[in-house]
């Protein structure tokens, strides 16, 4: 379960009241969020042409967590935050913890969320408001059914988006 320590830190970890300006990271991050979750539901809900951003990978995949991670997301207080950032950040618990658990699904998917933690710990903040997806100045359609799959973008780390920010 060391991951999903690992995850619930990460969270407590987030400077929520840091909110900074739009930066160009924040498309990507957000796109390439998409863009995995896209892929995702391409395998395990083909069928589903309703894509919304914010959506739990545990539910599309039935999974049980014998755990109360709404409980835990609770007394973080994140809802303070938005309705967006409270569900997100519960999926991404749902994921750690199935990731720590061993699931196959999960493991092979282990970075699911990751771009919009990275988000959240830049300052960046996602919300909708009628039929969008909102980030700063950037905005999505809110079904991103879509939306582009191919160009993976591996190994996002916080050295090269603020290079890519400084621009």
């Amino acid at each position: 379960m060391a991951e999903f320590n690992k995850a619930i830190q990460r969270i407590e970890d987030i400077n929520w009241e840091n909110v900074q300006d739009s930066q160009p990271s924040f498309e990507l991050l957000v796109s390439e969020f998409i863009r995995r979750g896209n892929k995702f539901r391409d395998i395990y809900a083909p069928e589903n042409k309703l894509r919304l951003a914010v959506f739990s990978a545990a539910e599309v995949i039935n999974a049980e967590i014998p755990i109360d991670i709404e409980g835990i997301v609770d007394s973080l207080n994140l809802l303070k935050y938005g309705w967006t950032t409270r569900n997100l950040c519960m999926s991404y618990l749902e994921w750690s913890y199935l990731t720590s658990s061993k699931d196959k699904i999960a493991i092979d998917f282990n970075d699911l969320y990751d771009p919009i933690i990275m988000l959240y710990e830049r300052g960046g903040r996602i919300s909708y408001h009628q039929n969008e997806l909102l980030c700063g100045k950037y905005a999505w359609f809110r079904n991103c059914y879509d939306f582009p799959r191919g160009g993976l973008v591996r190994g996002l780390t916080h050295e090269e988006l603020d290079e890519m920010d400084e621009i």
